[in-house]
């Protein structure tokens, strides 16, 4: 019991102390990060609307959504704020403080995290325009999306939330795997040694593992 809670207080502290650490860096990248989820949202927009009434635009890491009265004329429909798309950094620190992951994987599995992140935050971007288009009274989405209308709300601010867990947990699972098989190990042997079966004659250590030969796969 003491080596589960060492080790789960372990990953708390370092997650706090990652995202203390990178909270701050938010405000440098934001810019950048709210400029290519614009980017990206602008076609998006076009490939899903009829009338391609929606602008994008973005300023200093607020994404703002623009909408077309006539050919020359835009009015503001709706913005998100700096911190919309924050949740990157949270995830980026459960991976610094994932137990089980050496620099490399841990690298990767943050980089592979933080671009299934942003398709999400992009396609929430979309969702949350195009639903809010609808629940004015502005959209042609046609009868079924006006139907289930709160439905398609509640699934799209679901999955927002859910979204940066869903891809830790999904990106992390082996390394919480080799944590729990640990855990479960005696004390003092390393979960991922295995027995062999050793030939006649061979010397056997304590526990019954063989003393001559290495024990890792």
């Amino acid at each position: 019991m003491n080596r589960l809670v060492n080790r789960v207080g372990r990953f708390f502290l370092l997650f706090v102390l990652a995202l203390a650490v990178l909270t701050p860096l938010w405000g440098l990248a934001v810019p950048y990060y709210g400029g290519l989820a614009a980017g990206v949202a602008r076609p998006l927009f076009h490939a899903v609307e009829r009338a391609d009434v929606t602008v994008v635009d973005a300023r200093d890491g607020e994404v703002w959504i623009l909408r077309r009265l006539d050919e020359q004329r835009v009015t503001p429909f709706l913005y998100f704020d700096r911190y919309t798309l924050f949740a990157v950094i949270p995830l980026v620190a459960l991976f610094v403080a994932t137990p089980g992951l050496g620099l490399w994987r841990r690298a990767v599995r943050a980089l592979l995290g933080v671009v299934a992140l942003f398709v999400v935050q992009v396609g929430y971007l979309v969702a949350a325009v195009e639903l809010s288009y609808a629940a004015a009274g502005l959209s042609t989405s046609g009868a079924f999306v006006s139907r289930t209308l709160e439905g398609w709300q509640i699934l799209v601010r679901v999955l927002w939330e859910a979204g940066p867990l869903l891809i830790w947990i999904a990106l992390s699972a082996c390394a919480w795997k080799r944590f729990w098989r640990d855990l479960r190990a005696p004390v003092g042997v390393p979960g991922d040694l295995v027995r062999e079966a050793a030939p006649a004659g061979t010397e056997r250590g304590i526990g019954g593992l063989d003393t001559r030969e290495g024990w890792l796969r």
